[in-house]
C-alpha cells in the first residue's frame, strides 16, 4: 500500500512558486473558509475506474497541448508540460457519480462546481504549490493512469502546516479541501507521462445562501 511519505522518504520541493503566485495563494486562502476535513487518500470502486481508464485510452489521440497555466511548468524551455482533453459530457457523468462519494467525505450534500481533465503531464513538468479558486471547495485529484520512473507524489500542506507527500496509483485520489489547503507537485516528473482528471464540489447550503433563501 502506498502511503504519504515520511520525512525520511521525503523529496525536496525544487520548485518555489513566483512572488506573485504566492501572494494570489495567500489572499485566496484566507478568503476561503476551513471546513476541518483536511484531506483523504481513497480508492475508486473497480467499475468506475475501468470505464475513466478506457476512456483515457480510447482518446489519446484527442489530447491537444494545454493553454499555459501560471501553475505549470516545465523543466526544459519551449517544452509542453500538459496535454488535456475534456469531453464534458463524461465529466458530468462521472462527477455525478462521484459525488456521493465525496459527500460521505464531506459530511455535507455538495453541489458540482466544476470537473475538469483529463490533464496529461509531459516529462519534466512540475506544479507550484497553490490553491485551488473559489467555489472549488471540496475537491479531489484522481489518477487515471501513469508511466513513472521514480514517484511523483501530491505535496499537501494541512492547515496546522504539517505536510504530507502523497503518492497515487492509477485508480486512487486524494479528497482535499481545494480553497484552503497548498498542494502541488514542485518537483520535475521523471517519466513518460501522469494523466489525472480533478473533480471540485462546494457546500450545498452555499448554493442555498448565494441564491437569496
Amino acid at each position: 500500500m502506498n502511503r504519504a511519505r515520511t520525512d525520511e522518504q521525503a523529496l525536496v520541493p525544487e520548485f518555489e512558486a513566483p512572488e506573485f503566485l504566492r501572494e494570489k495563494c495567500s489572499q485566496m486562502q484566507a478568503e476561503a473558509s476551513y471546513l476541518g476535513l483536511g484531506y483523504r487518500k481513497a480508492r475508486l470502486e473497480f467499475e468506475v475506474y475501468e470505464r475513466l481508464l478506457t476512456h483515457f485510452r480510447a482518446n489519446i489521440e484527442r489530447f491537444r497541448a494545454e493553454e499555459m497555466i501560471d501553475e505549470i511548468r516545465a523543466v526544459a524551455t519551449g517544452t509542453i508540460p500538459a496535454l488535456i482533453f475534456e469531453d464534458e459530457s463524461f465529466n458530468a457523468q462521472l462527477a455525478e457519480e462521484l459525488k456521493p462519494l465525496h459527500e460521505a467525505w464531506a459530511g455535507m450534500p455538495l453541489v458540482l462546481s466544476y470537473c475538469y481533465g483529463i490533464r496529461c503531464y509531459q516529462r519534466g513538468a512540475f506544479l507550484y504549490n497553490h490553491v485551488d479558486r473559489q467555489p472549488h471547495c471540496i475537491s479531489s485529484t484522481i489518477c487515471v493512469d501513469h508511466a513513472l520512473n521514480s514517484p511523483w507524489p501530491l505535496h499537501i500542506e494541512n492547515i496546522d502546516g504539517r505536510v504530507s507527500q502523497i503518492n497515487l496509483e492509477p485508480g486512487e485520489l486524494v479528497f482535499y479541501e481545494g480553497t484552503r489547503l497548498v498542494h502541488g507537485r514542485p518537483y520535475p516528473l521523471d517519466g513518460d507521462f501522469y494523466a489525472g482528471i480533478f473533480v471540485h464540489y462546494y457546500p450545498a447550503d452555499r448554493a442555498i445562501s448565494a441564491a437569496g433563501k
